[in-house]
């Protein structure tokens, strides 16, 4: 493949053009398109080819090198971007096969470079390949350290993880030899599950009544023996804490009339020595009493007791609640907020209101996150 360069110009004054280039030298592959002229001259005229369109103003539309040189530039450009990608998956599958890190988590009691001394006398440290690793092996070997429940052994990218599950010690359960499942506290919907040591029956979303078994105190380890343990966990959910109140639509509110009248009583040590027997009927009334203590410093302490009757009558109040809804929920609410605990945030608070026969029923919410066990 000769090297040439290959002209694209306006089909304009083509004949004027041609004369001029083949002075030059040799021109080859002419062809004539609607509105277009192409040539292939030498490539060491291109510089001249390009001088004399310019100065007869011709427009050059295209021009592309051709021949052994131009194929080469090309292949080491393509091969240049594709070689490096084959090496890097290439480089990349190969690496897969290996483990480069070994990472030791929950454990407290034991230390790391006790599990990675285990892990060396089983012919497993520095580089090693994914093949050669047995993880029930590194599992029973971790399994006979008398700190270690539990043990996982998992592959996961170029990494070894161990996963260590130690024991709790416990002298309250030792000596009973035995442990209680943790039940739950409240009535909520899980939102959070952080397991310790023991086997979750529940998982996030669920809903769980108060009382209910979240954890047992048994697990199955990797030889499908069944073990006892303390159960751990912390589980949150959100808890619905709920009020209710029962408001009529009409109601009765007793107004005092004005009238009262007093009664009066001594008493010495609590028993009665003198009281007022006259009678005076209400058929509504509420009472007020008030304690004097004439003798404090003797040994017989004499008290006057002072019972005041204060005459009422009933008035019918219509539409009472819904003169007073917003205040009658607040009061719903604020009753409701009185059962969340300080140190608890709110997460969600909401009313409903129903009617029923003209006795309206307010069932006032708040959610809190908190832990229920």
């Amino acid at each position: 493949m000769k090297n040439m360069q290959e002209f694209t110009v306006k089909n304009l004054n083509r004949e004027k053009i041609l004369k001029q280039v083949l002075k030059l030298g040799k021109i080859s592959d002419i062809r004539f398109d609607e509105d277009c002229l192409r040539f292939k001259v030498p490539l060491k005229l291109k510089k001249r080819v390009e001088k004399i369109l310019e100065k007869n103003g011709m427009a050059v539309l295209e021009s592309r090198q051709v021949g052994t040189i131009a194929f080469l530039k090309k292949s080491i450009l393509r091969w240049g971007v594709i070689i490096p990608i084959i090496l890097f998956c290439v480089f990349s599958s190969v690496l897969n096969f290996f483990i480069f890190k070994y990472q030791v988590v929950g454990n407290e009691l034991v230390s790391t470079q006790e599990v990675l001394q285990i892990l060396e006398d089983n012919n497993v440290s520095g580089i090693i390949l994914k093949s050669k690793i047995n993880a029930l092996q590194i599992e029973n070997a971790l399994q006979k350290i008398d700190k270690v429940s539990l043990v996982s052994v998992i592959i996961r990218g170029n990494t070894l993880l161990i996963n260590i599950k130690e024991k709790v010690y416990n002298e309250e359960y030792e000596e009973h030899g035995e442990f209680a499942p943790i039940c739950s506290d409240y009535d909520g919907i899980i939102t959070q599950i952080t397991p310790i040591q023991g086997t979750v029956l529940v998982k996030v979303g669920q809903t769980v009544k108060k009382g209910q078994q979240l954890v047992v105190p048994q697990i199955t380890d990797t030889s499908g023996q069944t073990l006892f343990v303390k159960p751990m966990a912390d589980i949150k959910a959100d808890v619905f804490i709920t009020t209710t109140q029962e408001v009529e639509d009409n109601t009765v509110q007793m107004i005092d009339t004005g009238k009262s009248f007093a009664r009066k009583e001594i008493t010495i040590c609590g028993l009665p020595i003198y009281q007022e027997t006259h009678q005076v009927e209400l058929t509504h009334c509420r009472t007020e009493q008030t304690l004097n203590y004439l003798c404090d410093g003797l040994i017989l302490p004499i008290i006057i007791k002072t019972t005041t009757f204060y005459e009422q009558e009933c008035h019918e109040i219509e539409n009472y609640f819904q003169k007073n809804k917003k205040q009658i929920l607040d009061e719903c609410k604020q009753k409701t907020r009185q059962l969340v605990k300080d140190y608890e945030i709110i997460k969600d608070e909401y009313q409903t209101v129903t009617n029923m026969a003209g006795i309206n029923r307010i069932t006032s919410t708040v959610v809190v996150n908190k832990s229920i066990c």
